[in-house]
């Protein structure tokens, strides 16, 4: 199966992180699946582990980021992401996480984003084949 991890995610599966979605990352890398993400995903990625305040709380290091951000560049496919309709998602900058997942053809985007996971968006979504869950719903699913 494909499967894109939003930031939200991937941010919580960092190579120090225990929780749910660090075991549905593992779990996805670990099985016949194919890992989907974009430049998009990878640099807000970036960008969001670098917060002073996530910084503290995950104990990363600059060096275990760009470690963590090569690593899944190295075991992903990259896309582009593809537009979705304008104001189908509340916040814009969601887009290129649904446009990741469409170009893709991702089964699964996996993410705790609220906007992402409103009705219609999941509608859209579905239509194209992919499924919008949360980390716990893509363990009980795989």
């Amino acid at each position: 199966m494909k499967i894109v991890f939003d930031t939200n995610i991937l941010a919580r599966a960092n190579q120090r992180a225990t929780g749910t979605a660090r075991r549905a990352l593992l779990y996805a890398l670990n099985g016949p699946h194919i890992l989907i993400t974009s430049s998009y995903i990878l640099a807000e990625l970036e960008r969001v582990l670098t917060y002073p305040r996530l910084l503290k709380r995950s104990g990363l290091a600059p060096p275990d980021i760009a470690e963590y951000l090569e690593h899944l560049s190295v075991i992903s496919q990259l896309v582009a992401p593809i537009a979705v309709p304008p104001h189908l998602i509340r916040d814009p900058a969601d887009e290129a996480i649904l446009g990741t997942a469409l170009a893709g053809r991702a089964e699964f985007l996996c993410t705790l984003d609220a906007d992402l996971r409103e009705e219609g968006v999941r509608i859209f979504a579905s239509i194209s084949g992919t499924q919008i869950v949360t980390d716990v719903e893509l363990l009980n699913l795989l």
